[in-house]
C-alpha cells in the first residue's frame, strides 16, 4: 500500500473535506486497511487568485517548500486539494520525480469514462481557475467544451467561496443557494464542482432540480484510492 501526500491549508476545510473523501472511498474494514497519508496542511500559502490577478504574493515558492517536506516524510504520491493551484503543476511535477496526482486531470478522466455526450460544461470555480485556463486547456485538447458563466454569476460564486474561507457559513450557504437557482437555469449538460470550497457548499444546496455535477475533490479521492491501492478507479 502507497502513502499518500496532501499539500493542504487552500483552505483546511477544503483539504478537510478531501480526507474524508479518501476515507470514504478506501474499501477498509478496519484501521489498518486504510492509506497511510501526510497532510501537509499550510494555510499560510499566498492567495493563487490574488496573484492571477497580479494583485498578490507568488504562491509557487511556498508550493514547492509543502512539496519538499512531503518528499522528506516518504509520500509515494502527491496530491493537492485546490483547483487554482493547478496552474503551477506542471513546474512542481518538474521539481520531484514522485507522481503528482492533478484534480483536474482525475475530473477530466471521469467525465470522460462516464461516456455521456456534454456539448455544454459549466465551471463552478474561481476567477483565477478561469484566469489560469487549468481546466479549460485540458478539456479542450479532449474536445470538451466548458461554457463561462455571466459576470454576475461568478461574481457571486466568488463571494460564496470567499465567504466560506471567512469561515461564514451560512452567509456563504445563503449567496450560493442564489446563484446556483440562476446555474441550473442556464441549461448546463453538467457542472464541475472545480473549486474545493463548492462541494462544501453543495451540501446544503435546496434547489429541487437533477442535474449532473462532478465533484473535483471526490474524483480526485477515488484517484488517489486508487494509486495507493494498485487498484482501477471505480
Amino acid at each position: 500500500m502507497k502513502r499518500a501526500g496532501i499539500i493542504g491549508g487552500m483552505g483546511p476545510e477544503a483539504t478537510l473535506d478531501l480526507f474524508k473523501k479518501i476515507i470514504k472511498n478506501t474499501p477498509a474494514k478496519k484501521d489498518q486497511e486504510h492509506i497511510p497519508l501526510v497532510i501537509d496542511n499550510y494555510p499560510q500559502i499566498p492567495d493563487r487568485t490574488a496573484f492571477l490577478l497580479n494583485r498578490g504574493e507568488d504562491p509557487f515558492p511556498y508550493l514547492l517548500e509543502s512539496m519538499k517536506r512531503l518528499e522528506r516524510a516518504g509520500v509515494d504520491c502527491l496530491c493537492m486539494p485546490c483547483n487554482t493551484a493547478h496552474y503551477f503543476l506542471e513546474a512542481l511535477r518538474e521539481q520531484t520525480q514522485v507522481i503528482f496526482i492533478s484534480i483536474v486531470e482525475s475530473v477530466l478522466e471521469d467525465i470522460i469514462k462516464s461516456d455521456k455526450e456534454y456539448r455544454k460544461i459549466g465551471l463552478m470555480a474561481t476567477d483565477g481557475t478561469f484566469i489560469g485556463k487549468v481546466y479549460h486547456i485540458p478539456f479542450e485538447q479532449k474536445g470538451l467544451k466548458i461554457v463561462d458563466f455571466n459576470n454576475d454569476i461568478q461574481r457571486k460564486i466568488m463571494d460564496s467561496i470567499y465567504t466560506l474561507k471567512a469561515g461564514e457559513l451560512t452567509k456563504a450557504v445563503n449567496i450560493f443557494n442564489d446563484v446556483f437557482v440562476k446555474i441550473v437555469s442556464e441549461d448546463y449538460d453538467c457542472l464541475i464542482a472545480g473549486c474545493t470550497e463548492i462541494p462544501i457548499l453543495l451540501q446544503y444546496v435546496k434547489v429541487d432540480r437533477k442535474i449532473n455535477i462532478f465533484d473535483a475533490t471526490e474524483s480526485l479521492a477515488k484517484h488517489v484510492v486508487s494509486y495507493c491501492l494498485n487498484q482501477s478507479v471505480g
